[in-house]
């Protein structure tokens, strides 16, 4: 192979690459958003109200950042809710097991090292377990 054509083909490379990045957005766009797949890629910076890839790109990454504080905030909220406010005995809150599969694994646990019977049961308030001694 010729030097000069390995050159060229190796200096094209970031430029191809470049151009395959640019149409990846468009590409992206028109597999999410069915409506739009229809649209070349002048229609679809019309739709965005942008003038180019760059402001496009921009206007995609401030759709990402808000939606990303919103599962942020979302998941917070969860966490918030994902409490047990079962109390025992002494007031104390209760342990919420996550599944039956584990709290079985306690009780099972408790009773072959301590030989102390528990018995499971859900939690009324909550898609979760409790143990109690029997």
């Amino acid at each position: 192979m010729n030097p000069k054509n390995n050159f060229m083909k190796k200096s094209l490379k970031p430029i191809k690459k470049k151009f395959a990045n640019k149409d990846k957005a468009f590409v992206t766009i028109r597999r999410v958003y069915t409506h739009l797949s229809d649209l070349n890629n002048e229609e679809i910076l019309d739709y965005y109200n942008v003038k180019n890839i760059k402001e496009l790109e921009a206007h995609i990454e401030h759709i990402k950042n808000i939606l990303k504080k919103q599962i942020e905030n979302y998941e917070e909220e969860l966490k918030e809710i994902d409490a047990c406010f079962c109390l025992d005995s002494r007031g104390d809150f209760k342990y919420l097991y996550s599944t039956k599969k584990e709290a079985e694994q306690q009780v099972n646990f408790s009773w072959r090292t301590k030989r102390i019977k528990l018995t499971l049961y859900s939690c009324p308030f909550h898609c979760g377990w409790h143990i109690s001694k029997s």
